[in-house]
Formats: structure tokens, sequence, C-alpha cells
């Protein structure tokens, strides 16, 4: 009798092990990480007149945006109904394109729409607004963020210093609108709800921050600038506008006309050479060259001036090689807890 008990609590430890084993059969494939990247880049072409549609793992050409006149493009930004809005520089307007098919849709802000001449720049405000600098004016404008109707002047020309805005103008963490001022080497700061000049957060410089493109805010509590015939990208404490050092040093990797730039989630940073045509990218902790994301010229890119991340995710998914993990593991571990079970009867 004390046998056959023995017999019996023994078989249940096994089974009760073998469930668990069942448990973590069941999790960790799971947490294996998908085999290749989940976003494509989108780069804007100025002088090729086309948004290229990039794999953001090999650099492979996927099409482009289409269905609409587009010349010469700048910023590109997803906004809140998850389409995507486009600076159309030369034809003074901004386009409106599906994020998933890439096909037009609506000319958001018609042509020379309150006085626009040359958009650059976009940037959504708190308020659900479209911004858009208008660079030949020197000035910002805003407009209705449904139906994209002219709403004012919203920094007025020259305001500040104000000279070429340029494509990567910004809303910062304060709520306050963060403008580089190309010409004069300049960040230039505003109030978010007025558009009252502050002050200038960043007096670079020649020296320091030659032709400021894009603006980045990151969560390291530090301010990232693209300068153009600098070709670097220069950080900034995010508060003060103190300078803190040269994160991408001058001419890294091949870098000549740093233009646009966008973070990755898996830890990369990618940065328009519109001088050569390329895509770089960079690791997005210590600054350092990794390789090209898109070779010079790849689907006839030419003079690509801004980037950004379609789909960027980096959450833990099922690989192939997780699920066929985890149906053999279910296999095993069903077979093993019936037999287990028939050692106590």
């Amino acid at each position: 009798m004390s046998q056959r008990c023995s017999t019996a609590v023994r078989a249940r430890f096994e089974v009760n092990t073998l469930k668990r084993f069942f448990v973590a059969a069941m999790v960790i494939p799971l947490l294996q990480p998908a085999s290749a990247s989940a976003y494509e880049l989108l780069v804007s072409g100025f002088f090729s007149d086309a948004v290229g549609r990039y794999d953001g793992t090999g650099g492979t050409h996927q099409g482009a945006l289409s269905g609409a006149v587009v010349n010469g493009p700048q910023a590109l930004r997803r906004g809140p109904d998850g389409l995507l809005y486009l600076a159309n520089e030369e034809e003074d307007n901004v386009l409106r394109f599906n994020a998933t098919t890439g096909q037009f849709v609506d000319v958001f802000v018609a042509s020379g729409s309150g006085g626009l001449d040359g958009p650059t720049g976009l940037a959504f405000g708190p308020d659900g607004n479209l911004y858009v600098a208008s660079f030949n004016t020197s000035s910002i404008l805003r407009y209705d963020g449904t139906t994209g109707a002219f709403v004012d002047v919203f920094v007025t020309s020259g305001s500040g210093s104000l000279n070429g805005p340029d494509v990567g103008i910004i809303f910062g963490p304060d709520g306050r609108l963060y403008v580089p001022s190309f010409f004069n080497n300049r960040i230039l700061r505003y109030d978010g709800t007025t558009g009252a000049f502050i002050d200038i957060f960043v007096a670079g410089g020649v020296a320091t921050l030659p032709q400021p493109r894009t603006i980045i805010f990151r969560p390291d509590g530090l301010m990232y600038v693209t300068s153009d015939s600098g070709n670097k990208v220069v950080r900034f404490d995010a508060t003060t506008g103190a300078l803190v050092d040269t994160f991408v040093a001058a001419g890294s990797g091949g870098l000549d006309g740093a233009s646009g730039m966008v973070f990755s989630s898996d830890g990369f940073l990618y940065i328009t050479s519109w001088r050569n045509d390329r895509v770089l990218r960079f690791n997005a902790t210590s600054g350092a060259y990794v390789d090209d994301a898109v070779a010079a010229g790849t689907g006839g890119l030419d003079a690509p001036t801004f980037v950004a991340l379609l789909g960027d995710v980096n959450v833990p998914s099922v690989s192939e090689w997780g699920v066929a993990l985890m149906l053999l593991s279910l296999l095993t571990a069903a077979t093993l807890i019936l037999k287990a079970r028939w050692v106590v009867r």
C-alpha cells in the first residue's frame, strides 16, 4: 500500500512538473524575435520628385507614393487620421496619401493657400491643426487639421530673425514650436499657442550648427539637429539649449548634406545624405556609422532631404522557428503527461 502511495505521489509530481514544462513550451517560442524588420523607410527625393518606399532591413526599393504631381517633396508626416501628409515645395501645396497603399488621396492644402510659398516643414500642433513652414516667406502658416482650410499666419515673416524655416519644424515636449532657421544657423522658439517669438534657443553659428534642418527631441533629455553643410548631427540640452556634443561626426560614413533623420525602435538612426543620394544608418546610442540603409541612387533616389518610418515596431513576436518549436514542444509535453497519468493508474 505504501509503495502504491509513493508511486502515486511521484507520478503526481511528475505530472505537475510536466505541466510547468508545458506552459514554458507555450511561452518561450512566443518571445522569439521576428526574423526581419517590420518597418519601411519613406524617403523624399527632392530632385527625383518622388517619395520612395524602401525595406527597413535591406534597403530594397518597394515603389513610391503615387497618383499625384510630386514636385520637390520635403517633410512627410503621419497625421492623426493615419494619412501621410507631404510638403510639396515646388507646387506650394500639401498632399495626402494612404499610408497602406501609398495612393494619392487629395490636395489637403491648396497651392498658395494663405500665401504659402515653398513649403518645407510640417507639424501637427497640440490643437490638432497643421503647421507648415513657408520657406520663401520665412513664416509659419496654420491650417485647419481636418479640412486644410487656411487659419492664419502663426509666425509672421522674419519673426525673431527667422530666415528659411526648414523641414524639421517640431513642437517640443514643452508645447512650444521649434524652428530651424536655415540661413542664419539658429534654432528659434515660439509660443505654441500664440506663435509669438520667445527666444533664440540655439545660436549655433557657422562653426557649431551651419544650416540646421531637422530637429528631434529624445527621451534622454537632448535635442538632436542635423547640420546640412556641417555634414553632422549635433546635440543640445533640450531644456536650456546648451551645446552637449557632436553626436554624428562630420562626414561619418560619407555623410554629405545631412538633412532628414529619424530614430527607429530597434536601435538605429537614419540620416539622408542628399549630396550623394544615400540614406545612412548609424548606431542610435553611440552615433557610429553602421552601413548604407539605402545605397546611392537606389530606385532613382536623387537628393533625399527627408526620411520617415512607416510601421516601426520592436515588440516580441512569433518567428517561424518559434512556431515550429512551440508545436514540437506541445506534442512532446502532451505525450509525457499522458504517460505519467498512465503510471498513476
